[in-house]
């Protein structure tokens, strides 16, 4: 059995009802959707990995907080966090929401966990080092059931037969093609985040 952090548990207990309807006055209904169903996803890979499913549903939960917010503010808000900016930020402000997304649960909501923090922080690019729940929250945003199943269903099969790097390494290269096929830059991140993950085949 994982060691759950209680703290974490009370966090989430006593937050989702706070979160869920500050989400609902500021995302879509279909980006809503998308949140609870990652959130539960999150949870479920957890369960699976004998990892801390409270932590993995409370990021799941404030993965995408930032989503909808204007591309000039995510650029402001992160140069008032010291976030450090590539030039591609610069140029897809978008980029930005996951870890503006971070910064909006360390403050709004008082949520320090390097876990919590880090699965809302790398959802979009990855990152390397990433911890276990990091990863778990961005295979749960890239293969949620919401998500197009010619895409997804080989995540959730990678997941269970060839364990939860090499998902995840999976989950990079669908989203590096995709990039690549709409003759779009690659962040460094992304970059950074497969190469280190090539070291666990």
């Amino acid at each position: 059995m994982p060691d759950y952090d209680k703290n974490i548990k009370r966090q989430l207990k006593n937050l989702r009802p706070e979160i869920e309807k500050w989400l609902k006055e500021s995302v879509s209904e279909k980006r809503y959707n998308h949140i609870l169903s990652v959130s539960k996803t999150a949870k479920k890979y957890a369960k699976r990995l004998g990892l801390d499913h409270y932590k993995a549903e409370l990021s799941g939960l404030l993965h995408d907080c930032a989503k909808e917010i204007k591309n000039e503010q995510l650029l402001e808000i992160a140069k008032q966090k010291n976030i450090e900016l590539d030039q591609l930020d610069y140029e897809t402000p978008h980029l930005l929401h996951a870890r503006v997304g971070a910064e909006i649960a360390k403050e709004k909501y008082g949520i320090t966990d390097p876990d919590v923090l880090g699965g809302i922080r790398c959802h979009t690019l990855a990152e390397p080092e990433m911890t276990k729940l990091t990863m778990v929250v961005y295979l749960a945003d890239a293969s949620e059931p919401g998500r197009d199943r010619k895409y997804a269903a080989p995540l959730r099969k990678a997941v269970k037969e060839k364990g939860l790097e090499q998902a995840v390494l999976l989950a990079i290269d669908h989203k590096l093609l995709d990039v690549i096929k709409k003759n779009k830059k690659i962040h460094p991140l992304t970059i950074k985040a497969r190469n280190w993950l090539l070291s666990f085949i």
